[in-house]
């Protein structure tokens, strides 16, 4: 029987998901099928006891779920333990695991072009599920210290407390000086594509990296600003490519070779040029 996985969130219809497993497995030649459902908050909970009980092979799981299923997981490995949120769970003997391959995913772009973060400032726009993978991916590197900001500072004031006294939070009102020192900047939320989030007339240091975890389009107002006021940009398309192979790993035990990736990355490039 084929495996089924899907992606399960909120707004999927539009997602290269799909088409990035495809490519997977017509490139290491195993069956799957691989779909993306839109799932409402009030539906997955139901919808997740369900699966445990079907055919399925895994999820991978995105905004607004990521959180709730770190809750409603059987098990969590390591990495989604510490970030708190999940975006790949394997359902096995009626049992839902979850993992995260956001950490992994995040830093596999920036370490392919040798950014260092160890000693270094960041700044994390935004403050759920996604913005946890990022800050747990940030913990790792050693940066010297992580802001996070957001617009209801009730939200970021616990993830803050979550990530140790290296960790802080703020309110939009007051993120000038913390975008200022920064040396890496990341969007985790979703709207980078239709506003600019930085404030204007403000200048970033000299080699600082602004990281948009959206990928379409491929050129964020998010990023545009960044770039504007001094730093380089990295869209979200990359890190998209390297947490689905993490995914892949975890679900069929093999890697995706780096020729697999390169060339998904350069069709989804074009797709977006």
């Amino acid at each position: 029987m084929t495996p089924r996985a899907a992606l399960i969130g909120m707004t999927v219809e539009h997602s290269f998901s799909p088409r990035i497993f495809a490519a997977f497995a017509a490139a290491l030649r195993r069956p799957l099928r691989y779909a993306a459902i839109p799932v409402r908050p009030d539906e997955f909970v139901e919808l997740l006891g369900r699966a445990r009980r079907g055919r399925w092979l895994g999820w991978n799981v995105t905004a607004p779920h990521k959180e709730t299923a770190a809750l409603l997981a059987d098990g969590l490995d390591p990495v989604a333990e510490a970030a708190g949120a999940v975006n790949v769970v394997r359902f096995q003997a009626g049992r839902a695991m979850g993992y995260n391959t956001d950490v992994a995913g995040f830093l596999e772009p920036l370490q392919r072009r040798e950014i260092a973060l160890r000693g270094r400032p960041a700044v994390v726009l935004g403050a759920g599920g996604a913005a946890r993978a990022v800050c747990e991916a940030l913990r790792r590197s050693s940066v010297a210290g992580i802001t996070i900001i957001n617009r209801t500072l009730a939200h970021a004031e616990p993830l803050a407390e979550r990530f140790g006294a290296g960790a802080a939070a703020t309110g939009t009102d007051a993120a000038a000086s913390a975008l200022a020192e920064a040396d890496l900047i990341v969007n985790a939320t979703s709207a980078g594509a239709e506003t600019p989030l930085l404030p204007p007339g403000l200048r970033l240091k000299a080699g600082s990296w602004a990281c948009d975890l959206a990928y379409r389009p491929a050129d964020t107002l998010f990023m545009a600003a960044a770039r504007h006021a001094g730093a380089s940009a990295l869209g979200g398309m990359e890190m998209l490519v390297a947490q689905a192979a993490g995914t892949w790993r975890l679900w069929f035990g093999e890697p995706v070779p780096e020729n697999v990736l390169a060339d998904v990355r350069a069709d989804l490039r074009e797709t977006l040029s």
